[in-house]
């Protein structure tokens, strides 16, 4: 039989499902990963934003916890 003659009643050719599996794995690791990264950085935003006016709140605690009793006492 030559290539250009093609035999007949041999049935249907049946394409091969791919296994997926291993490139799911890897896109849900990847999109694991990135929600990872997104939530870091709000997080680092979020402290960012709020971090000197918590330094300036902790500072004034401090000083009045140290010098709020002796004003007291005196």
């Amino acid at each position: 039989m030559t290539d250009s003659e093609q035999e007949y009643g041999k049935g249907v050719p049946m394409v091969i499902k791919p296994s997926m599996a291993v490139i799911e794995s890897l896109v849900e690791d990847m999109r694991y990963r990135g929600q990872l990264i997104a939530r870091n950085q709000k997080l680092e935003s979020a402290v960012g934003a709020t971090g000197v006016i918590g330094f300036a709140l902790g500072f004034f605690f401090v000083v009045f916890m140290i010098l709020g009793p002796r004003m007291m006492g005196a």
